[in-house]
């Protein structure tokens, strides 16, 4: 797995596009306080877009058989349709499983950022990994609990911001409460409306059932409410094994920045 490293994204697809036939500009993003990529700097190069959950096709199609820029917003890339020459992250990943997804099916080379400072991966780790006290405290607030983000960040004291990330290693189950108030009016509503029914249901056949984004949005606009619910359980998490993963992912992390600043610069080659 070749890679390089670069200071400015935009002039590292340009260099690559200007090299190779088939580029793919992967702008997905894992962080929590991510710098996005401003796709207006590839406006002079003919670009296609892609997302696996998105009706696309025919864009990876296009890109197949004409070559270009594929914008590509899944962050672990599954399909295969034709091997890139040369991926460009948008982000520099905290895992190194994420930059082996996203390069290993290139037949040149990849390039990765190098982030002007460390400190949004190392808050990222912390919030998706937290300490064992501060995990306690959740836990001891939660324990056997439904309740909301909101109620859990009074509880504990803790920014709903943070605690919104934080509460995710204590894996608690997601239920939508659900009450229908007005039926909608616009069209692209009708058929979720239709098929919700007042009460509590799991995230996961919401999501399964297509309507997560149309729900959302009704609930915006009020034709619904809607209360998203945290089931946490009882039984005290193994701490020995929360402390082991959040090691796993701080050494995850050193091994990438290691990588990353040994890396030689694509824009010197």
């Amino acid at each position: 797995m070749k890679l390089f490293a670069t200071d400015d994204i935009s002039a590292s697809v340009h260099k690559a596009h200007a090299d190779f036939t088939h580029v793919v500009l992967n702008r997905g993003y894992t962080l929590i306080k991510p710098v996005y990529f401003k796709t207006v700097l590839l406006n002079d190069l003919p670009a296609y877009q892609y997302a696996s959950w998105l009706p696309t096709d025919s864009q990876l199609t296009g890109w197949r058989d004409n070559g270009g820029v594929l914008v590509e917003q899944d962050t672990h890339p599954k399909w295969v349709i034709r091997a890139p020459d040369v991926t460009v992250t948008v982000e520099c990943p905290y895992t190194m499983d994420r930059i082996e997804k996203c390069n290993q099916r290139n037949a040149e080379y990849g390039v990765l950022p190098r982030p002007v400072s460390w400190s949004t991966h190392e808050e990222c780790i912390d919030l998706r990994f937290p300490v064992e006290d501060l995990l306690r405290d959740i836990w001891k607030a939660a324990a056997g609990q439904q309740m909301t983000n909101a109620e859990l960040a009074r509880e504990t004291g803790i920014a709903v911001q943070h605690l919104q990330y934080m509460k995710n290693a204590l894996c608690p189950r997601e239920t939508w409460a659900v009450h229908k108030r007005l039926a909608p009016e616009r069209d692209e509503f009708v058929e979720a409306y239709d098929w919700l029914e007042d009460g509590e249901l799991p995230k996961g056949e919401i999501t399964v059932s297509g309507y997560k984004s149309q729900i959302e949005e009704m609930a915006r606009f009020g034709y619904i409410t809607l209360k998203k619910m945290q089931k946490y359980a009882r039984e005290e998490p193994d701490w020995r094994k929360m402390e082991k993963k959040r090691e796993d992912a701080l050494n995850d992390l050193a091994a990438v920045r290691l990588l990353v600043e040994s890396l030689p610069n694509h824009l010197e080659e």
